[in-house]
């Protein structure tokens, strides 16, 4: 027996060494399974978010070191919370790593873009019936991975009986990043021999530079993961104001101070009211469009060729983000919104220079209202208000409940509501009047006795042209009323959208939407022999109406007036820079 003891020990000893390892396998396979939660997330996105600039042949790596970062960072933290239990902590970094895959994904298909650092002030918003609605459509075929891949990390788990490990994890974490940081060394060696690297982009470096996240913040993400990301904006979370140097407030003075294309002669003589219609999604391509026989937009078409209205169907959406609001922004501050946060989380505490308020200063406003369909702080549209300068505000709560219910208001009722509050303003007033019937998801369409049934469109952009329809026609109820009540020729009436409808809310591709808004403007006094109809951007608008009504500011906005026909287009890129500065810093309120 002595003579087979060695041999049963060398057994002994090889079946512990293997199971040793098989627990290092599973903890690596279910360490593994979270990272790859991170990585489908971003494949996803890279066939839903547009990209600011096309990738670099580091991009992949780059992706997969910092979801390898990212899920260590998860799972660092899960041992704290779990008091160093290594099976509990592998669930835990599981759970949130799918977590923020999902909402990412859901998120990107509603808005196109990453969650932002402060998307959490806004989870109130969610409860909105139109966006509930618009994510619950976004759902696809490939979400069934979530499940599919909580299966398999479901029976792996169970099958994971160590609870302690001891220092077996730290010898995986050990191996895992070795092999990383040996590949990462290898690739970085090949590019140098075959390709003319920028390290300024680079995955070697721990963190992006702050000026290009926020210029090119799907990019950034992509390539430098949340953890990162997060060290790099804290600030954000903070709500740290920026510290601009004298540079760039020179910048930012020197543009908005060249008045050259800011400024021509005002149109708008005496008094009159200005009266701003914002159209939710609205398309420039559905005026004039004719399908099965029917015109969508009957009665715009026919105020397009009227010769007291002044039509621009070239108007590029500006929006980045935060969407309707950041509509809004623009037309009402005459700023670009912030490419890497929605906009209203910065601004509604910053000091703004607003439409309104300049209207009201120069003598041409008495009072400024807004007729909104959702609540009063329906993305912090209470707070914004007294950025742009607006004294009132009328939302679904002015409305008697049993006509709405909990329901937003739809558009024949904001214009009822409008005519009733506008027939009691002081004149010259300012009105600005949201409209919400046009909003996706678009899988149903207001009912109102108009239908097309062209095949060669899709369903949801056949829903998309009845809802069209029926805004047209309240549109035309609206302006009718204004009539009535003698105060359609004492306003000039402003009518656009507050942003694109998306190809993808539309079941269409790219390709086949044209982004462009539309624009009218009544009783403006604009020559349109003379004024300027190509294309142009949203950003435009505010400028243009200060130069309407004669308002000589400082500030003029950012944009050049479309009553120059001699208009000159402009770097956006530049202006969204100029702009990210001037909100983050609060720059109106330093002067």
């Amino acid at each position: 027996m002595c003579t087979f003891a060695p041999f049963f020990m060398d057994l002994t000893m090889l079946s512990t060494t293997i199971q040793k390892r098989w627990w290092n396998t599973r903890f690596l396979l279910l360490f593994g399974l979270s990272v790859v939660n991170l990585l489908f997330m971003h494949g996803q996105m890279a066939m839903t978010v547009e990209y600011e600039y096309p990738f670099k042949v580091d991009a992949i790596l780059s992706n997969v070191f910092s979801c390898l970062i990212d899920a260590t960072f998860f799972f660092l933290l899960s041992m704290l919370l779990t008091r160093g239990r290594v099976k509990g902590s592998l669930l835990l970094t599981f759970v949130l790593t799918a977590l923020l895959s999902f909402c990412n994904v859901l998120y990107s298909r509603f808005f196109g873009h990453y969650l932002p650092n402060l998307a959490f002030l806004q989870v109130g918003n969610l409860y909105d019936n139109d966006v509930m609605g618009s994510a619950l459509t976004g759902f696809r075929w490939q979400d069934l991975f979530y499940i599919l891949w909580a299966v398999l990390f479901g029976w792996l788990y169970k099958r994971y009986n160590k609870v302690e490990l001891k220092t077996q994890w730290l010898k995986a974490m050990g191996w895992l990043w070795g092999a990383m940081v040996a590949s990462v060394l290898a690739f970085i060696i090949v590019l140098g021999l075959f390709h003319d690297h920028n390290f300024e982009t680079s995955f070697i470096r721990f963190s992006p530079i702050r000026v290009q996240y926020t210029q090119a913040p799907n990019n950034m993400l992509y390539r430098s993961g949340f953890l990162r990301r997060a060290l790099v904006c804290y600030d954000d979370f903070t709500q740290k104001e920026l510290e601009l140097d004298e540079s760039q407030k020179k910048a930012i003075r020197q543009e908005y101070t060249d008045y050259s294309q800011r400024t021509t002669t005002a149109t708008v003589k005496g008094t009159k009211n200005l009266i701003f219609v914002i159209v939710e999604s609205y398309l420039a391509e559905t005026s004039d469009l004719v399908v099965d026989g029917k015109e969508i937009t009957p009665f715009m078409n026919r105020l397009k060729r009227d010769s007291a209205v002044y039509y621009n169907g070239h108007v590029r959406p500006n929006i980045t983000i935060g969407e309707s609001s950041d509509g809004q922004l623009i037309y009402m501050a005459g700023l670009l919104p912030m490419k890497s946060e929605i906009t209203v989380n910065i601004a509604k505490d910053k000091r703004l220079i607003g439409l309104p308020e300049l209207l009201k200063q120069a003598g041409r406003m008495k009072q400024t209202q807004i007729i909104v369909p959702t609540s009063p702080t329906f993305w912090e549209q209470d707070k914004m208000n007294e950025r742009y300068g607006i004294d009132t505000m009328y939302s679904k709560f002015d409305c008697p409940k049993e006509l709405h219910g909990n329901e937003d208001l739809n558009d024949e009722q904001v214009f009822e509501l409008a005519v009733r509050e506008q027939a009691k303003a002081s004149h010259p007033f300012f009105s600005l009047v949201v409209t919400m019937s046009m909003h996706n998801p678009y899988n149903k369409c207001v009912e109102h006795g108009f239908t097309v049934s062209d095949k060669s469109y899709t369903a949801e952009f056949l829903n998309y042209l009845v809802d069209c329809h029926y805004t047209d026609l309240q549109i035309e109820k609206y302006i009718n009323e204004l009539k009535r009540q003698g105060l359609y020729d004492n306003s000039v009436i402003v009518i656009t959208a507050d942003h694109h409808a998306h190809a993808v809310h539309l079941g269409m591709a790219e390709s086949r939407v044209k982004k462009d808004l539309p624009l009218y403007i009544i009783n403006g006094g604009i020559d349109k022999r003379q004024a300027w109809t190509g294309f142009c951007n949203q950003l435009d608008v505010y400028t243009t109406l200060l130069d309407m009504y004669g308002v000589r500011s400082d500030w003029r906005g950012l944009g050049h007036t479309l009553l120059n026909g001699n208009y000159k287009d402009y770097p956006l890129d530049r202006l969204y820079m100029l702009s990210d500065w001037i909100i983050r810093s609060n720059y109106f309120g330093g002067q």
